[in-house]
């Protein structure tokens, strides 16, 4: 078990005023301020952290997003707001580190209450790292760290108004979702633009004289640069508070005008004549005159309209990291949905959503379909994990949280160590399903419920079913789990396939 860490609450005007704190000089870039603080409140050597892995090492050392580790803080660069770590454990009994990393972000460590040195003031450089955290994953932007750039007490007051007013409620869904998605997209910019200057360093290809670049290299580095410049334009009619007023009162107004209608959203990334016949020929018997109906090619754009339904009209298409609810998301003819780059979940839903004739890939993430509390049906959808040995892997098909209420039907589960979780308050019933080759095929905990039709759960290389209980007496009563005679699991012998465990003690 992972060391306790600590944890902060502060409202939203006490986080706004340790930040104007930090930018009350207005001399410098954001990273320059920053490191003045640090070198203040954070021990220079010598304390433990738990390390939550960036997506990028996590690409680095091969392992799958999220990861947690345990380590001591061998040095800290304040200039750049990192340190050097030793690697003491890692959660996952599966997954291996390097013993020493360098130049490991601040922001992803979180010091922990219990330290081995009793001279360490572990409190302090929490508390500064989690206001550093905190900025950085909700206020930052990728602009900010330019040496040109000064950010004024003004752009910290109008972020934090902005945030408090998204998290709020105060801010339409539909603007919010814009808003969320510009600064997603800004930010994988930046990314880009970084993986474009490292790969550039690492062929010995930046000199005095750019002709040396290829011509392509060039022109996707500039087209980058120039996005990067519409987004900040952008976002700064979304930052200043009287230019959002009118946006939010005109997105109102647009609302109300087609509340009444269904919002449908076709993805189509172009093509031939006759794919758009099909496509059209589809909608028109799909969609009725109580539809209304816009084709994208931008899933950013598609999902920004807040669509009561979502058509996946190409072949495949990457999924950004927003979450859904109240949605239905079917295809014109199988599509294929994966994530663009690395992170904990494909879909995050809540309330009430459908999807129908889908493959979900989990090539980047830990966990396809994470549900929280609402209702989700899926039919005819594949979940599959072709990245890694199901045997090493820690990635999951379905996790339903408490509250949820999920119905699949004639789906097919592959090659993860969890094909589904349930926890406490959830229930999970299967029609005419297959999960296999996983790690255990169901994972259930005391309190939840599973029922099984007509559906095969085999060539599992832990355990078919296993049921995590508050205490063994329940080991001849599976209370919550229900299993049709139509249902094949593993070898046929439940007593076998169903493995009832303590949770106190095995925790899985």
């Amino acid at each position: 078990m992972m060391p306790a860490v600590f944890t902060f609450v502060r409202s939203d005007n006490e986080i706004l005023q340790e930040l104007l704190r930090v930018f009350s000089s207005g001399r410098g870039n954001t990273r320059e301020q920053w490191s003045i603080h640090a070198e203040a409140l954070v021990e220079p050597v010598g304390w433990d952290a738990l390390w939550k892995l960036s997506k990028e090492f996590c690409k680095k050392f091969e392992v799958r997003f999220p990861c947690v580790a345990y380590i001591s803080v061998t040095s800290v660069n304040f200039e750049e707001l990192s340190a050097n770590i030793e690697v003491l454990s890692v959660q996952h009994e599966g997954v291996s580190l390097p013993e020493t990393v360098m130049d490991v972000p601040l922001i992803e460590l979180r010091p922990t209450i219990k330290q081995r040195e009793e001279c360490v003031n572990a409190a302090s450089t929490a508390e500064f790292i989690d206001l550093l955290r905190f900025y950085y994953d909700n206020i930052w932007m990728p602009w900010d760290d330019q040496d040109s750039k000064i950010l004024l007490p003004k752009n910290i007051e109008d972020r934090m108004v902005l945030w408090s007013d998204l998290h709020n409620g105060k801010i339409p869904g539909c603007v919010a979702r814009s808003i969320t998605l510009l600064r997603n997209s800004a930010i994988n910019a930046h990314e880009k633009l970084k993986d474009f200057e490292l790969s550039m360093c690492d062929e010995d290809l930046v000199d005095e004289d750019d002709s040396m670049l290829p011509a392509n290299d060039i022109l996707a580095y500039a087209e980058i640069n120039t996005r990067l410049d519409g987004i900040m334009s952008k976002w700064n009619l979304y930052e200043d508070p009287l230019i959002r007023e009118r946006y939010i009162a005109k997105a109102k107004n647009l609302w109300l005008k087609n509340k009444s209608k269904k919002n449908v959203v076709a993805l189509w990334q172009g093509g031939p004549i006759s794919d758009f016949a099909e496509l059209s020929k589809f909608l028109q018997t799909h969609l009725t005159n109580e539809h209304t109906l816009t084709i994208t090619a931008s899933v950013e754009d598609g999902f920004a309209l807040e669509p009561d339904e979502v058509v996946i009209c190409s072949n495949a298409y990457e999924i950004p990291e927003i979450p859904l609810s109240c949605v239905s998301i079917c295809s014109l003819k199988g599509a294929v949905l994966k994530a663009p780059d690395m992170r904990s979940c494909l879909l995050m839903m809540s309330e009430e959503c459908r999807m129908q004739d889908l493959t979900l890939h989990c090539e980047q993430v830990n966990t396809i379909v994470v549900m929280k509390a609402g209702t989700l049906h899926m039919r005819k959808c594949e979940l599959l994990d072709d990245t890694m040995s199901s045997q090493s892997d820690c990635a999951q098909g379905i996790v339903a949280h408490s509250g949820a209420k999920i119905l699949l039907e004639h789906c097919l589960f592959e090659n993860f160590y969890s094909g589904i979780v349930v926890h406490k308050g959830a229930q999970v019933e299967l029609r005419n399903c297959v999960i296999k080759k996983c790690g255990v095929g169901i994972q259930m905990f005391l309190g939840s419920e599973v029922r099984l039709i007509d559906t095969v759960v085999q060539e599992c290389t832990e355990q078919s079913i296993r049921c995590e209980m508050d205490d063994l007496m329940y080991h001849e009563n599976t209370e919550g789990l229900h299993i049709e005679d139509n249902c094949k699991i593993g070898s046929g012998d439940l007593r076998k396939e169903v493995l009832i465990v303590n949770q106190n003690v095995n925790i899985g």
